[in-house]
């Protein structure tokens, strides 16, 4: 073997022992083995929070299926007790049946899935038309949007206009994405090019919220002046919409914003605060997408324009000025902040950019155009056509009232007795507007009141009173089960009452409303909503006051044995009876219609009585309608006839004097007219 070769042999052995030291080096096989446990241990987390996450959403998923088999079944058995009832409870049946129809028309009306391809148009070539205006599309589509509606009317849009759409984003509520596989009207195409993310935690934004929105607005600042960004908005989407200036943290702004709503800060002001640490409302996404053109499909309660500020006005012109420190001055908050917030309000000049060059004379950006694509006004027309059906005339009146539950109730009430004293010749046009022109609710203008003046040659077999909403809820005082349709249909039920008392003419006709929510949920119900007639109220009073008559009796009748000295036989028979009086009496006491009026606990006295008829469920389709444009209502008034079988409900009447059936109204609500039965009076106008 030659020198070379040796040498090259021991320089592999050399090289072999050093790996083999390197191999079995205690310190960095130490090292690498916890970097393997550290992995393995992250895999093992995220394994676990997968497994957890699947496990969650298979169990939501076995709940609806559950849901879904209960109501059919329910159903089944309600067919089954339906048909053994009494002729005049078949009729109470028809009227629910009726209105229940034209109710669910109206409701079915705004699924998004059902109404942005009758708003929006695409000729499968260049052209897009939303409500007859018309945009030429060259592959520069793209949609962001926020809220539960965006997931459905997003999804709908993207099957109009297929490629032509880009790219899109939408932010949507935690655990809607399951809901939306699980209804086939929302499912996404599945090319879809819309990226989905959940955000939000508890009614309140997440980091996993800000993330989605900086991406958002990184990719608005990209877009070209070819370019047509599509926003989609909603009400409610507060904790979405979120994404504080990179100097701020989403900690500070959320208990500055915590605080202000503490000190009873009034929503405007705490929106003026929200708005000047944001970067993205109060106009800011126009500023960023400038000099794209800028198209906001709406979906809202209100019809009223302008509507600039709805979902926080993303792209609506705001000169985020000095309010802020003015709000935060006056309730002392200036030192109580961080620093990074109290620099950002203490600017005095505003930020500006090309974009706030582009407004017109009414201060709104010129390259941003809105449409309301669903409101519930949209629902009363199609709540109309389904009225023609039953023969009854639809009468809209209003599709954006306002006020607190009871001041619809008796705003409606009012309404539907008007109409009634009206057609009956007790009052005259200038009567009714007198009363409804200054109306906090409904107002009407002596235009709507010639327009809806009732008389007998246009009454048809009856009127129904059409109107849309949202009340105003006291959510602190919320604990019972419930929602605002369900107390609103007790509300009115009261009411009528009192206002059936006061004017017995509206005795002679058959009344009933039906509130339903868009949603197609009321509250924290699975109900849609509730009907309310005045035998709803005042028929469980009397029953009442049977059950503490035998109750007193039956105690009366026990101490009575004690007193005697009877058999133990007979005085634990005496204490059982009263025992289970008692029982009834508690449960009776406890569906009063006052007790859960106060405690807003409608659902309980509306699964109790009639079999929960009286509850308003959607009869076909997702019972989540990923719409929420507020309340519709409906209020069917028809002359009785009785078609008696002999069981025709009367009265019951409470000879309680304090019963609250034997209370009636105020005067001061409406004039006190002619309403006693006979001859109607002259009219004057």
């Amino acid at each position: 073997m030659s020198t070379e070769q040796r040498k090259k042999q021991q320089n592999k052995q050399k090289n072999k022992h050093k790996k083999k030291q390197k191999e079995f080096d205690p310190v960095k096989a130490k090292e690498t083995a916890e970097r393997i446990a550290a992995i393995e241990k992250k895999r093992q987390s995220v394994i676990e929070i997968v497994r957890e996450s699947l496990a969650k959403k298979l169990s939501e998923k076995l709940a609806l299926q559950k849901d879904r088999a209960d109501k059919e079944e329910r159903a089944e058995k309600k067919i089954i007790r339906d048909a053994d009832k009494t002729k005049s409870e078949k009729q109470m049946l028809q009227i629910r049946d009726h209105m229940g129809t034209i109710v669910e028309a109206g409701i079915k009306s705004v699924y998004t899935s059902a109404i942005v391809p009758k708003k929006i148009k695409y000729d499968g070539k260049s052209t897009l038309t939303i409500k007859e205006v018309k945009y030429k599309l060259r592959n520069n589509l793209h949609i962001v949007g926020w809220g539960r509606e965006a997931i459905t009317m997003s999804s709908a849009f993207e099957r109009i206009v297929g490629k032509q759409l880009k790219k899109g984003w939408m932010v949507v509520p935690r655990k809607s994405l399951f809901m939306m596989w699980t209804f086939p009207e929302a499912f996404p195409k599945l090319d879809s090019r819309i990226t989905y993310i959940e955000g939000g935690t508890d009614g309140k934004p997440d980091n996993k919220t800000v993330q989605a929105n900086r991406k958002i607005i990184e990719y608005c600042k990209k877009l070209k002046k070819k370019d047509i960004l599509i926003v989609m908005l909603s009400h409610d989407i507060d904790d979405l919409l979120c994404c504080p200036k990179e100097t701020i943290s989403l900690k500070d702004k959320l208990r500055l914003l915590n605080r202000l709503e503490q000190l009873d800060a009034t929503p405007e002001e705490i929106n003026i605060v929200r708005n000047k640490l944001s970067a993205i409302r109060g106009g800011d996404l126009s500023r960023l997408t400038y000099p794209a053109k800028i198209i906001i499909l709406i979906t809202s309660d209100i019809v009223d324009e302008p509507m600039d500020f709805i979902g926080g006005g993303p792209c609506t012109y705001y000169h985020k000025g000095e309010e802020a420190f003015a709000i935060l001055a006056k309730y002392n908050l200036i030192n109580k902040i961080s620093q990074s917030i109290r620099d950002l309000v203490q600017e005095t000049v505003p930020w500006e950019t090309v974009a706030d060059s582009q407004l017109d004379d009414q201060q709104k950006y010129k390259f941003v155009q809105s449409y309301v694509i669903a409101c519930n006004a949209d629902a009363i027309e199609y709540m109309a056509i389904a009225t023609y059906t039953y023969g009854l005339l639809p009468v809209k009146l209003n599709s954006a009232c306002s006020g607190t539950i009871e001041e619809f109730a008796r705003e409606y009430v009012k309404m539907a007795s008007l109409m009634i004293l009206a057609v009956e010749g007790k009052i005259t046009k200038f009567d009714m507007y007198e009363i409804m022109k200054d109306s906090t609710v409904c107002p009407l203008t002596d235009e709507k009141i010639v327009e809806i003046f009732p008389s007998k040659e246009e009454w048809a077999l009856g009127l129904c009173l059409l109107l849309g909403g949202r009340p105003t809820i006291d959510l602190s005082s919320n604990n019972g089960k419930g929602g605002p349709n369900q107390e609103l249909a007790l509300y009115f039920a009261r009411y009528w009452h009192l206002r059936t008392e006061q004017y017995p003419i509206l005795r002679m006709y058959t009344v009933w409303f039906l509130g339903g929510s868009s949603y197609g949920r009321d509250g924290n119900m699975d109900a849609a909503g509730a009907f309310g007639y005045k035998n709803l109220y005042t028929d469980i009073y009397p029953e009442y006051k049977k059950i503490k008559d035998k109750y007193r009796d039956a105690h009366l009748k026990w101490f009575d044995l004690v007193e005697k000295q009877a058999t133990d036989e007979e005085i634990l028979d005496a204490r059982g009876k009263v025992n289970n009086l008692k029982k009834i009496k508690k449960t009776y006491a406890s569906i009063l219609p006052d007790t859960v009026l106060n405690e807003h606990n409608t659902n309980l006295l509306l699964q109790a009585v009639n079999d929960g008829d009286e509850l308003f469920e959607l009869k076909t389709g997702n019972y989540y309608t990923f719409t929420n444009v507020g309340d519709i209502y409906a209020i069917r008034i028809v002359r009785f006839q009785c078609n008696c079988d002999g069981l025709c409900h009367k009265d019951i009447l409470c000879d309680d004097k304090e019963c609250p059936v034997n209370l009636t109204s105020s005067n001061s609500e409406m004039k006190p007219f002619c309403g006693k039965i006979g001859e109607p009076k002259q009219l004057v106008s």
